[in-house]
């Protein structure tokens, strides 16, 4: 019994150590209308749909200095992927996505929503 008892303990110390060194990101997440989207980006989005794009360090240093501490978070890519499912992705997509955006140095996402626009950014 005493070996099962340190065997539970040591796989339940091995979970909890895993879980604490998982990496974490700076994102940034806002919502807007989709007009100032159009404006912003002179593209157009279908209501129910996102679009993905990776940034180059120059289009990174144009938007960086714009980001502000309120709308900054430092989460895993579990994170992530739970804020994509609750902007409509199914659990395929949001894995898929939110493992993208993690391995992108720069990028975003924006998802439509009738007349607003959720974005993350990293």
């Amino acid at each position: 019994m005493k070996k099962i008892l340190v065997i539970i303990v040591v796989f339940v110390t091995a979970f909890l150590c895993q879980s604490c060194s998982e990496e974490k990101y700076t994102v940034w997440t806002d919502t807007g209308t989709y007009a100032q989207f159009e404006q912003s980006f002179q593209t157009s989005l279908e209501d129910g749909y996102y679009k993905k794009m990776e940034l180059t360090n120059e289009q990174w240093e144009l938007i960086a200095p714009n980001l502000t501490s309120d709308e900054e978070h430092r989460w895993r890519e579990s994170e992530i992927k739970k804020w994509l499912i609750g902007y409509g992705f199914d659990e395929t997509k949001a894995t898929k996505e939110s493992s993208w955006l993690v391995m992108t140095k720069h990028g975003f996402l924006v998802t439509r929503e009738g007349n607003f626009v959720h974005l993350i950014l990293k």
